[in-house]
């Protein structure tokens, strides 16, 4: 459920209080424990199909075996937010990072992608512009990069349930793919990236 939701932001204007800044760090947090849960139900989900019917069927099962790695990646995720020391904090204390007090030039990340769309171009150029990056490596990657991603989420916050989310509405999905190197692996093409940002496709 996000937050604040329609019960917080009504109390909040019955109150007449100033709704608080949302703290990044905080908010990534709570983003990666819905995230945890959410990974949680689906695996009970399809656990509890997979019974039902019996032994599964091979879809079942595969479905079971993604839900499951999901999980992993998403508590990985958590463990790492909760292990960073939280920057910028609203006490005012000096920024661990950069030594400098809140309010000053702070963890402010120059060169800033334009958008989401071109700093995964920007990762496929890197690359030597493949026909396909799987998720796993194209979120490694847009991890080093400074600024908001998108949702309020960083780069640096982003995982492969998150990135399917910002880019699922340029009707980007990933597909399983073989890669150059032989790996086959749920993959994003760089036509589908391509089209989605009206670029010529066949360049």
């Amino acid at each position: 459920m996000p937050f604040p939701n329609f019960i917080d932001s009504f109390a909040t204007n019955i109150t007449g209080a100033t709704p608080p800044e949302t703290n990044p760090q905080h908010r990534a947090l709570l983003d990666a424990f819905i995230d945890v849960q959410n990974c949680d139900r689906r695996l009970l989900t399809d656990i509890a199909t997979a019974i039902e019917a019996g032994k599964g069927t091979a879809q079942q099962l595969e479905a079971c075996a993604d839900a499951l790695i999901e999980r992993f990646v998403a508590g990985y995720e958590l463990s790492l937010l909760l292990s960073t020391d939280c920057c910028c904090a609203q006490d005012a204390e000096p920024c661990a990072p950069c030594g400098l007090e809140q309010g000053e030039e702070c963890c402010q990340d120059p060169e800033l992608p334009d958008s989401l769309l071109e700093a995964c171009l920007g990762v496929f150029a890197q690359l030597g512009d493949p026909y396909a990056v799987a998720s796993a490596d194209l979120v490694d990657a847009l991890r080093d990069l400074p600024g908001v991603a998108g949702k309020d989420w960083r780069y640096n916050d982003l995982t492969q349930a998150r990135l399917a989310q910002l880019l699922a509405p340029y009707g980007m999905r990933t597909r399983d793919i073989t890669l150059p190197d032989g790996r086959r692996r749920k993959s994003y093409s760089r036509e589908a990236l391509l089209t989605a940002t009206g670029g010529c496709t066949s360049c």
